[in-house]
């Protein structure tokens, strides 16, 4: 060893010591790094991705429930418009009816415009009467109303739950015809039943009451395609339907259903 050297002093065992337990410790630790649970920033993204999935998903649904309620309304709405046309209809068929079981009459409206509807108002005032499912809120007495700016409250809904004596419409029916002809094809006068006649049916939901009563009702059909909310029902109908009812009985009626509904009129294929 040259001279003037110093020899470098061994490691002490406690450095030595020291040294491998880091050692362990780190190892030990690496070891244990894949069992260990997701970190906060990780749960913190997991969070997010649910909530932005959540908040995707959701309007998409609530649309779709809210059309399929409204689709399912109009389907009730057409089906009490096409009945209470075959009811009419039953009457005129059977013969000897009278004046008071055949919608009312808007005296001084044209038999065209009671196909078009469009100068027939809507309804302002309900019947004295309810038509019900229910036997304790039925109080129709198979009467038209003797005004077409009256409607006709009807309950279709029977929940299990609610009371046999709680009585709310979900719908408002009017109804209403032209003068009509007789048994000649002429038209009808005084208290003489008509042979046939042209009828509407409008239908409301019983949200529209409020505007009916306040005389702000329209009469145009409301259009509810793509809307999970109310739409035009506060004040439109969901269905409108007009018909022509004629006795088919007699070989003549022919001709009155013609006259009725003449081929060269602007309202063909309405009738």
């Amino acid at each position: 060893m040259p001279a003037g050297s110093t020899q470098p002093n061994p490691p002490s065992p406690q450095w030595a010591l020291r040294l491998a337990l880091s050692l362990s410790q780190r190892l030990s630790a690496s070891r244990r790094q894949p069992d260990q649970g997701l970190t906060l920033i990780e749960g913190l993204v997991a969070i997010i991705v649910i909530a932005v999935t959540i908040v995707s998903i959701t309007p998409p649904i609530f649309w779709a429930t809210g059309t399929r309620v409204q689709n399912r309304k109009v389907e009730q709405a057409s089906q009490i418009a096409q009945g209470e046309i075959d009811r009419v209809r039953a009457i005129v068929e059977r013969g000897g009816y009278t004046l008071n079981q055949l919608p009312p009459v808007p005296f001084g409206t044209a038999q065209e415009d009671i196909i078009r509807g469009t100068t027939i108002r809507a309804p302002n005032a309900p019947t004295a009467t309810l038509i019900s499912s229910k036997p304790l809120c039925n109080t129709n007495t198979e009467t038209a109303p003797t005004n077409y700016q009256q409607y006709i409250p009807i309950d279709t809904d029977n929940p299990p739950n609610e009371p046999a004596n709680v009585c709310k419409p979900e719908f408002l029916v009017q109804t209403f015809r032209s003068l009509g002809v007789d048994s000649n094809g002429n038209p009808a006068t005084g208290l003489a039943t008509p042979e046939g006649f042209v009828m509407g049916v409008r239908v409301y939901a019983s949200v529209a009451e409020a505007e009916l009563r306040a005389n702000r009702g329209e009469i145009r059909q409301a259009s509810l395609k793509g809307t999970s909310g109310l739409g035009g029902q506060r004040l439109r109908p969901l269905a409108v339907q007009y018909s022509t009812i004629v006795r088919s009985i007699a070989s003549q009626n022919l001709s009155i259903y013609r006259k009725l509904c003449p081929a060269s009129a602007a309202t063909t294929g309405q009738c």
